[in-house]
């Protein structure tokens, strides 16, 4: 029961701040005006129309207050994005900040984001995606040390199955391993590492603000170049260039675009 408490709350603080405010003013005109009307000159109505009225600022009072927290928290999460300045800091953003960090890079790539509200602790999806018709659900890693495996991937992509999704993203601070990114090939699952994670981040800031070093940077440039979606680290399984890593597009097989790895052939 008092997880259900908090996610009511976050689910109002993470709701624009307007829906509130709404909210609020719906609420106060219905006990302030609406009652009376439905009392009419029923007596027994009329008394509990005398008792509800004085109270009709209550809920203003009390969405206001949610309406106000919603518009600073929304504050917060541009500025959280707008401050990143190299890959370090995203990794040393907490790990409740990075799902907010993350959330607002999407929202700022035209996508609508759900907070899962607690279901990411138990069912491993913390964000939800929806964009033209499209679904796909989210899961957020800040690992500084530990890789993400094929694992989490498996479970994130039962999930995508289950609920009839479209993709599934999952994005880390870190890496991933070898096993999860040929686990997720071919499929509709998007992997997006630390490099990959700044470069997004990099491309939705309105006040840019990174200023990363060389060796940050390396391999993040990895937008494709056909359609502009975020890339994976991919290897070569046949011809020539057998065992070379190359950056494949995240959409595949929709989309085949490809770009040379720093220390690849290919």
């Amino acid at each position: 029961m008092p997880r259900q408490k908090k996610s009511n709350a976050e689910l109002l603080l993470k709701l624009p701040w307007g829906i509130s405010a709404g909210l609020g003013v719906i609420a106060f005109a219905a006990l302030r005006w609406g009652v009376p009307v439905w009392a009419g000159t029923d007596n027994s109505r009329l008394m509990f129309s005398k008792g509800i009225v004085p109270l009709a600022p209550l809920p203003l009072l009390f969405f206001g207050v949610f309406a106000a927290s919603s518009f600073w928290f929304s504050r917060y999460r541009r500025r959280l994005v707008d401050g990143q300045t190299s890959l370090e800091s995203l990794r040393n953003t907490p790990w409740k900040q990075f799902e907010f960090l993350v959330a607002e890079a999407y929202r700022r790539q035209g996508y609508q984001v759900e907070f899962s509200l607690g279901r990411g602790a138990d069912g491993g999806v913390d964000l939800t995606l929806r964009r033209d018709g499209r679904i796909s659900l989210v899961q957020c890693k800040q690992w500084k040390v530990f890789s993400v495996g094929a694992p989490v991937i498996r479970e994130i992509f039962g999930l995508m199955t289950a609920e009839n999704a479209d993709e599934a993203i999952i994005v880390t601070s870190g890496k991933f391993t070898r096993d999860a990114q040929d686990f997720a090939a071919g499929k509709p699952i998007r992997l997006i590492d630390g490099p990959q994670l700044l470069a997004l981040v990099q491309s939705v800031q309105t006040q840019p603000a990174i200023t990363a070093a060389p060796s940050d940077l390396a391999g993040a440039d990895t937008a494709c170049p056909s359609c502009g979606q975020p890339m994976v680290l991919r290897t070569s399984k046949r011809g020539a260039n057998a065992g070379n890593q190359f950056w494949g597009c995240s959409t595949y097989p929709a989309c085949k675009g490809t770009r040379k790895f720093a220390n690849s052939d290919i």
